[in-house]
């Protein structure tokens, strides 16, 4: 007999929807542009919705930004990454200038999506870029966007300058001790008095750290609220518009787009009687006399240079991070945790290994190359439990940090239960069993408590936040934990506390 099969129906397959992003821009926040901004959005947001094949992937956008560059266009930079990790077919955008007015950016992120299959549609220009002819016409539209910014650009620096040549200052942002009353610069006698005091104390011998320590006790601040510093100290030594004159043009703006200090590249102009004067011109004049010997002594005669000098900042509070050489090798220290202490930033200092490690996975190197690290990273920083890499084409790349020596994570965060002090390391070199083993332990030096197996430690640390990335988690997740004979309490920053009962 014939045997008979049965064929079941085909279920239809659905058409996958295509994920769609819109990327908006514009440079200056004034009231008409940023609704140009939100009607762009709402734009974008009802056309991709209404579109039956396409699927919502979320509106980019960018308030006040110049296209000049993308190191400063957050969502510009999220976007990418976002087609990166694979979230996004196509974005749309409404012009080659709203995406970038800088013909390299524009082709090599163009290129760069390219490649993950990413069509970018220019609504103006009416041009795909994965199509053939993309390319060709986004090089020639994106040269006329880039010639017609510099052409901006240039007018309004010649603006600025004939102003200057004027004697007519760019804005009136009042240095400290002084606001603008519509004629000249007026002393706020506060003020004043304190930038007649950090002259005096200066030419008597104190130094800028020292005077800035002493006004912070006092609780002085500067014009926005925050103590000052001894950078803030050497800005206001430094400035002559406390003489009475202002310096037009001290900074101008480079072909690349970075601010640089004018040192004779371009004419300086001094303006008379602009300011109220505090301080004598003959006292500032000593003043810079004594800022070069100074400098002059303390010179470092033979500054070394690193593939990361100059590129290193610190995620919790913003200041550069430097190079220091300690007896367990180089490491890179947060200005503001070394000069006012761990209470002002929590920020714990990345052995230069880890770093170069670090830039390694970041750059999918199999070994560190200083010379891609310069040619490719544009700034790096640290955070309490990532290394981010903010690389020169607008991507971001992170990489979990790995505290050296086994418990750099833990320094300082365990305190003992029974008496309160901190519980620090050591070595134990018998083991709980009396074997000749080396265990490291964690030891309270005010009391009986019994010494702290750093396994068992790790095993409730793991426990507790998860087996992966478990450390550089408890730098940045947890306060403290405060052991007992019996249990562990850890303290999160959020405020919640968490017991682990001990075997």
């Amino acid at each position: 007999m014939p045997r008979i099969s049965v064929i079941g129906a085909a279920m239809p397959q659905l058409k996958k929807k295509k994920r769609v992003a819109a990327y908006a821009r514009v440079s200056m926040e004034t009231e008409m542009l940023l609704h140009s901004l939100s009607a762009q959005v709402s734009y974008y947001n009802a056309l991709i919705q209404k579109n039956p094949d396409w699927e919502f992937a979320g509106i980019y956008a960018d308030e006040g930004i110049s296209g000049t560059g993308t190191a400063h266009r957050d969502d510009f930079n999220r976007l990418v990454a976002d087609c990166d990790a694979g979230k996004i077919d196509m974005v749309l955008v409404k012009s080659i200038s709203r995406f970038a007015r800088d013909t390299v950016d524009t082709l090599t992120v163009t290129r760069r999506l390219k490649e993950l299959g990413i069509d970018v549609y220019f609504e103006r220009e009416r041009i795909h870029s994965i199509s053939d002819e993309g390319e060709l016409l986004l090089t020639l539209l994106a040269s006329f966007a880039q010639e017609e910014s510099r052409s901006i650009s240039e007018n309004v620096k010649w603006g600025i300058r004939k102003r200057f040549e004027q004697g007519i200052p760019s804005g009136h942002k009042a240095p400290y001790g002084y606001e603008w009353d519509g004629e000249m610069y007026r002393a706020i006698p506060e003020q004043g008095e304190v930038v007649k005091e950090i002259f005096a104390r200066y030419l008597s011998g104190a130094s800028a750290y020292g005077i800035a320590k002493e006004l912070s006790k006092r609780g002085i601040t500067g014009q926005k609220g925050v103590p000052m510093d001894d950078s803030t100290i050497k800005f206001i030594l430094t400035n002559p518009s406390y003489t009475g004159s202002m310096l037009l043009q001290k900074n101008f703006i480079s072909e690349g787009h970075t601010r640089k200090r004018n040192k004779g590249e371009l004419p300086m102009y001094m303006v008379e009687g602009m300011f109220e004067s505090l301080i004598p011109q003959g006292d500032f004049e000593k003043a810079q006399l004594i800022r070069e010997q100074r400098a002059d002594a303390a010179a470092n005669k033979n500054p070394v240079l690193t593939a990361f000098s100059g590129l290193v900042r610190c995620g919790e509070c913003g200041c550069s991070v430097s190079r220091r050489t300690t007896k367990y090798g180089k490491k890179w220290n947060c200005n503001t945790r070394e000069r006012k202490g761990k209470t002002e930033c929590g920020l714990r200092p990345v052995y230069e290994t880890e770093l170069e490690q670090a830039a390694a996975r970041a750059l999918r190197l199999e070994a560190f190359d200083g010379d891609a690290v310069k040619r490719e990273v544009g700034q790096i920083v640290i955070n309490k439990d990532s290394i981010e890499f903010r690389m020169k084409n607008g991507q971001n790349r992170e990489v979990m940090r790995a505290y050296r020596k086994g418990h750099g994570a833990f320094s300082q965060k365990i305190t003992c239960g029974c008496c309160g002090r901190k519980l620090e390391c050591d070595y134990w070199k018998m083991g709980p069993k009396g074997q000749k083993k080396r265990y490291r332990v964690w030891v309270c030096r005010g009391c009986s408590f019994h010494r702290l197996l750093d396994d068992e430690f790790r095993e409730a640390v793991a426990e507790v936040l998860g087996r992966e990335d478990y450390e550089p988690r408890f730098v940045k997740e947890v306060s403290g934990v405060t052991a007992y004979e019996d249990r562990f309490e850890f303290h999160f920053v959020e405020g919640k506390v968490v017991e682990w009962q001990r075997k």
